[in-house]
């Protein structure tokens, strides 16, 4: 009796565990479907720094990290144009 309560508790975590198998592999199956279109893809290599032939890329340093609770407010004044480059006018 102790084996089949222990085998029968066993299934069910099996059970378990290839239903989060499945779930994963339907989600994988949709990121690769996204992919495959040209628009996504094309935003996926840009948010890796990937740019299309002919065109420039930039790299900006120095700036603030919008993240840091102690970076410039663009509300606050003198913070300029965007809150990090100076006033223009």
């Amino acid at each position: 009796m102790r084996g089949y309560l222990h085998q029968r508790a066993e299934l069910a975590e099996q059970r378990q565990t290839l239903a989060a198998l499945e779930d994963r592999r339907d989600r994988l199956k949709l990121q690769i479907t996204a992919l495959r279109r040209p628009d996504v893809l094309e935003a996926r290599a840009r948010e890796l720094g990937l740019v299309l032939p002919g065109e420039r890329s930039y790299l900006l340093r120095g700036l603030p990290d919008p993240d840091e609770p102690d970076a410039a407010d663009p509300e606050d004044e003198g913070g300029g144009l965007l809150g990090f480059l100076p006033d223009p006018f």
